[in-house]
C-alpha cells in the first residue's frame, strides 16, 4: 500500500472530508507530509505565528486554552490543529491556545501550496472547518461542571437563529400594535389617554418578552463529546434539563432537512437512536456535519473498545501462565463501624419530605411533580388555614369577652371543621408521598399506597424494556418541565406520570438498562475469554508433549512405509 492510499484511508472517516469525492480525497492525501514531535515538545506556542494545518496521525497532544470554557483537552488520531489560522489566512494561532505533544506524535501537514492545486476540495473542506471553528470558540467561552476529566467537547452549538426569529413574531406583532396605538394618541388630539397607556405598555411588554426569548434561546445547547451526545435545555428560573446518550449506546444517526427553509438556511433535525429511545436535536445548524462527527466519534469508541479487549485478553493470558491453577480465595468483609451512644439513641434518618427525586442505596425513586401536590393539597391547605385563623380569632374574642364572639358550640364545630380540613390536606400529602416510581439495578416499579389502604405494586425486569419515550403536554407541563415517561415491556405498559424533568427520568432508566446489558455482556464475554484462555494455556503447556507425539506418529508412519517396501 502506498503512502497516498494509506493517508486516503485515514482521511475518509474524518468528518471534515466527508462528502469529498475520491479524486479530491486522494489529492489531499498526496499533498500531506509527515512531521514528527517528541513527547513534551511544543507544537504551537501561545501567540506564535503558524503557517500549517495539521492532522494528528499518531499519538496524542494536549491543547491548553484560556477562557471560561474547557481549559484543557487531549486530542488524538483524527483530530486537527491550526484551523483558525488556515481559515483566516492570518498566520497566527489564537493567542489563548498552546499545543504540546503528550506522547511521541506524528502529524500530517497540509502545505499552503495545496490551496492552488486542489481548490475545489479545499473549498469544501474549509466550509466544514468553519463549523468546527465556531464550535471551538464557544467551547472556549462556556463552562459545564458535569463534563468529565477525560472528556473532550468537539461540537457545541445553540439552536439555529431562525428559531429565535420565529419566536419573536408575536412580540413583534404586539409591539406594532403598541406603536400604532401610541401614534394614534400622538396624532389625534381627541384620543383617550388609554391609547397612550396601552401603547407604552405593549411596547414595554414586547421588549421584555423578546429579551426573555433571546435569553431562553441562548441557554439551549447541543453538545457532542468523545463520550456522549447531549441536549442541554434550560428555562431561566424554572428548570434545567440534560438529555444524553453515550456513544457506545448509539444504534443509528439520521438527519431530516425536508423543508425548503431547512435546506436554504442549512438547519434540520438530527435523530440519535439508542437501544430504548433516542434524542432528537431539532433546529441543529449544519445537521449533516453533526451527523458525520457523531459517526466518526462512535467509530473511534468502537476501535478503543476493541483495543481494550485485546489488552484484557493479553493480561489475562499472562496472569494465567504465571498462575495456571489459582487457589480459590474469599475476601473478608470489613467489620461494621461501631456506633456511639448518641447515634444509637438518636439515629440519623434521611428525610425526603418534598423531594421529587432521591436515591436510596442503588434505587432511584421518583415522586410526581410538586404541581400535582399543589393541585391536590392546595385547596384543603387554604381551607385549613382559613378555618384555623378564624378558630383562633374566635378563641381570642371569647378570652377577651367580646360581644362579637360566637357561641362555644359554634366555635367547637369550627374547631372540628379545622381538624377535618387539616386531616384532608395531610391525607393528600401522604397520598402524593406514597405514590412513587422506582428504578433499581434490574427492575422498574410502580408503587401506589393509599393512606389506610393496601399497597398496589407492579414491577418488571429492566432488561425486557422494548421502548422508552416521554411526553410533555400543555403549557404548564412545558413551562414547569414535567410529564409522563412511557415504558413498554411486552404486552404490559408502565407510565411514570407527571414526573419532574421526564427527559432525565428517561435517561436514568436508559442508563440502568444499558448498565444491566453491559454487565451481562461483560459476564458472558468473560466466560468466553476464560474458556479460550484455558484452551490456549493448555495448548501452550502441552506443546512439547504434542511435538513428541507428532514425532512418534511420524516415526511409526515411516517404519510402516519401510516395512511395506521390504515386503515388496
Amino acid at each position: 500500500m502506498s503512502k497516498a492510499e494509506e493517508y486516503a484511508a485515514f482521511l475518509d472517516p474524518i468528518h471534515l472530508f466527508r462528502g469529498i469525492d475520491e479524486d479530491g480525497l486522494f489529492a489531499f492525501a498526496e499533498c500531506l507530509r509527515e512531521v514528527s514531535f517528541e513527547e513534551d515538545a511544543v507544537i504551537f506556542e501561545e501567540g506564535e505565528k503558524v503557517e500549517k494545518f495539521y492532522l494528528i496521525y499518531k499519538g496524542k497532544v494536549n491543547v491548553t486554552r484560556k477562557g471560561k470554557g474547557q481549559k484543557s483537552a487531549v486530542f488524538t488520531r483524527g483530530d486537527y490543529l491550526g484551523e483558525e489560522a488556515l481559515l483566516s489566512r492570518k498566520r497566527r494561532v489564537a493567542s489563548s491556545t498552546q499545543v504540546e505533544a503528550k506522547s511521541d506524535v506524528v502529524l500530517l501537514e497540509l502545505p499552503a501550496s495545496c490551496f492552488d492545486e486542489i481548490p475545489k476540495a479545499i473549498t469544501y473542506m474549509l466550509e466544514n472547518l468553519k463549523i468546527s471553528v465556531i464550535s471551538r470558540r464557544l467551547i472556549a467561552e462556556k463552562h459545564f461542571d458535569w463534563v468529565h476529566e477525560n472528556e473532550v467537547i468537539y461540537f457545541l452549538v445553540r439552536k439555529h437563529p431562525i428559531l429565535f426569529w420565529r419566536r419573536t413574531f408575536f412580540p413583534f406583532f404586539f409591539a406594532i400594535i403598541g406603536v400604532t396605538s401610541f401614534l394614534y394618541w400622538s396624532l389625534n388630539t381627541r384620543a383617550l389617554d388609554s391609547y397612550w397607556t396601552f401603547g407604552i405598555l405593549a411596547m414595554v411588554v414586547s421588549f421584555f418578552w423578546t429579551i426573555w426569548i433571546w435569553a431562553d434561546w441562548r441557554n439551549d445547547y447541543y453538545i457532542v463529546t468523545n463520550q456522549r451526545v447531549i441536549w442541554l435545555e434550560k428555562v431561566i428560573g424554572i428548570y434545567d434539563s440534560r438529555q444524553e446518550a453515550n456513544l457506545d449506546e448509539v444504534l443509528s444517526v439520521s438527519t431530516n432537512t425536508d423543508a425548503i427553509t431547512q435546506s436554504i438556511f442549512n438547519y434540520g433535525k438530527v435523530t440519535v437512536r439508542i437501544m430504548v429511545g433516542g434524542i432528537e436535536l431539532d433546529y441543529t445548524p449544519h445537521p449533516h456535519q453533526a451527523k458525520y462527527l457523531i459517526e466518526e466519534l462512535q467509530q473511534r469508541t468502537k476501535i478503543a473498545e476493541k483495543q481494550q479487549t485485546k489488552e484484557q485478553i493479553k493480561q489475562a493470558i499472562i496472569e494465567k501462565l504465571k498462575n495456571p491453577n489459582p487457589a480459590a480465595t474469599k475476601k473478608r468483609k470489613p467489620p461494621p463501624k461501631k456506633k456511639t451512644w448518641r447515634e444509637m439513641l438518636f439515629p440519623k434518618k434521611k428525610r425526603y419530605t418534598l423531594k421529587q427525586r432521591y436515591e436510596q442505596g442503588d434505587d432511584i425513586i421518583y415522586r410526581k411533580h410538586w404541581i400535582v401536590l399543589l393541585r391536590l393539597f392546595g385547596i384543603p391547605a387554604v381551607v385549613s388555614l382559613f378555618f384555623l385563623l378564624f378558630f383562633f380569632n374566635q378563641l381570642y374574642l371569647i378570652w377577651a369577652k367580646s360581644s362579637e364572639a360566637l357561641s362555644l358550640s359554634l366555635v367547637a364545630l369550627m374547631g372540628l371543621a379545622t381538624l377535618i380540613s387539616i386531616g384532608s390536606a395531610f391525607y393528600q400529602y401522604v397520598d402524593w408521598s406514597n405514590d412513587i416510581f422506582k428504578v433499581s439495578k434490574d427492575k422498574i416499579f410502580d408503587i401506589d399506597r393509599k393512606p389506610l389502604a393496601a399497597e398496589r405494586s407492579r414491577s418488571a425486569p429492566i432488561e425486557n424494556i422494548e421502548s422508552l419515550e416521554y411526553k410533555r403536554s400543555g403549557f404548564f407541563s412545558i413551562f414547569f418541565n414535567y410529564g409522563t415517561v412511557y415504558i413498554r415491556i411486552g404486552a404490559d405498559n408502565f407510565e411514570f406520570e407527571d414526573v419532574r424533568d421526564p427527559a432525565s427520568v428517561q435517561q436514568d432508566i436508559n442508563r440502568r438498562y444499558v448498565e444491566h446489558l453491559h454487565k451481562k455482556k461483560e459476564s458472558d464475554a468473560k466466560k468466553e475469554r476464560s474458556q479460550m484462555i484455558d484452551w490456549l494455556v493448555a495448548y501452550y503447556q502441552g506443546a512439547d508433549e504434542f511435538q513428541t507425539l507428532e514425532k512418534k506418529i511420524q516415526a511409526e508412519e515411516e517404519e510402516r512405509l519401510e516395512n511395506e517396501n521390504q515386503e515388496e
